[in-house]
């Protein structure tokens, strides 16, 4: 099935929709798109869709923009459709769209990808649910859905837990934290190459919008797209990389709720909850507990003694004037993140 969000050759948008169940969704998209022809099972699939991502962002307070959709093409596969299978350069995948004309097509994976596929071949996981995604760019991703058995950790049986604390200048300080306050390991990483590329970005996107170049300007905000996703996929894979080495061990991030209405300097451009996200559902697909908590104080209280004061952080600098306890801001940060919920240290 090829779903398009266009009706009557105009675009159309369902603006301040108060979201209630998949059937009144339906029967709304319906009504605004008399024109598609959907079958009400593959309808009422897409209105849960929508249901599910309006649900999460109203759970996390609102953060950033309203949940988007996109204005492109994509098709839904039955299970027998879609056939992975190895080949000279990784993994490739069999889509039988037309009977009998079955078409080959490579993919290209990274190392978290490519974990879950080798699984699949070798019949230890199964394939669910596929689409194929089409870019304005003329290429195409794949989502599939990889069905395998992990061990889950339950939180209340954890004695370590990894703090994440986020941010732009540094995109993350991760730390793992034993219950009784101790620190395994840190783990950091800098935003300074991504924010110099993202204000490229953005200031090429801005000389092509002075010159009318639309095309150009697409383009450009697709690039930042890609770079943006492949940014946050790679520290999440890090993240998550970092607790699983410490197994059994759980994850503390943030709960940004009206971050950026109460946060000195806000992250503007930079999609935290879209970060935190990913973190999710790799740390889920290892069986990793991932716990939001409050972070009120974190980045002002001393992990050592427990003395809060908004002088001690100076930037990127911690230093409590009680103890003496010196460290960068946001491992300080990340630690106080790691021990929210513990008991105190000693």
């Amino acid at each position: 099935m090829i779903l398009k969000t266009s009706a009557s050759g105009s675009r159309r948008t369902l603006v301040g929709l108060k979201v209630q169940s998949p059937e009144n969704l339906y029967r709304l998209l319906t009504r605004e798109f008399d024109d598609c022809t959907l079958s009400k099972a593959n309808a009422h699939e897409a209105a849960k869709k929508v249901t599910e991502a309006f649900a999460s962002w109203r759970s996390n307070g609102y953060p950033g923009n309203r949940p988007r959709f996109g204005n492109g093409d994509y098709l839904r596969l039955r299970g027998d459709q879609l056939i992975i299978e190895p080949n000279d350069r990784g993994f490739g995948a069999k889509l039988s769209l037309v009977p009998y004309h079955p078409e080959w097509f490579h993919l290209r994976i990274g190392d978290y990808q490519r974990e879950y596929l080798q699984a699949v071949v070798d019949g230890e996981a199964t394939t669910g649910s596929a689409e194929v995604h089409l870019r304005d760019d003329g290429t195409a991703n794949l989502h599939l859905t990889v069905k395998t058995d992990v061990r889950v950790y339950k939180p209340g049986d954890l004695s370590r837990w990894v703090g994440v604390d986020l941010g732009e200048n540094v995109l993350y300080a991760a730390a793992v934290v034993h219950s009784d306050g101790t620190v395994a390991a840190v783990d950091m990483e800098s935003g300074r190459e991504s924010r110099h590329y993202r204000d490229r970005l953005s200031r090429k996107r801005a000389e092509l919008q002075s010159k009318g170049d639309l095309r150009g300007v697409k383009k450009c905000l697709n690039e930042h797209e890609r770079y943006t996703d492949h940014i946050l996929n790679v520290a999440s894979r890090r993240i998550v990389d970092l607790a699983a080495d410490h197994a059994p061990c759980g994850i503390r991030a943030e709960k940004l709720t009206g971050y950026r209405d109460t946060a000195d300097d806000p992250i503007h451009d930079w999609p935290y909850a879209a970060f935190q996200e990913k973190i999710a559902y790799k740390a889920t697909a290892a069986g990793i507990p991932v716990v939001f908590v409050d972070p009120a104080g974190t980045s002002t209280t001393c992990r050592k003694c427990g003395q809060t004061d908004p002088e001690y952080r100076s930037g990127t600098e911690f230093a409590c004037r009680r103890c003496g306890y010196e460290v960068h801001a946001d491992v300080n940060a990340a630690i106080n993140i790691a021990r929210r919920g513990s008991a105190p240290a000693d």
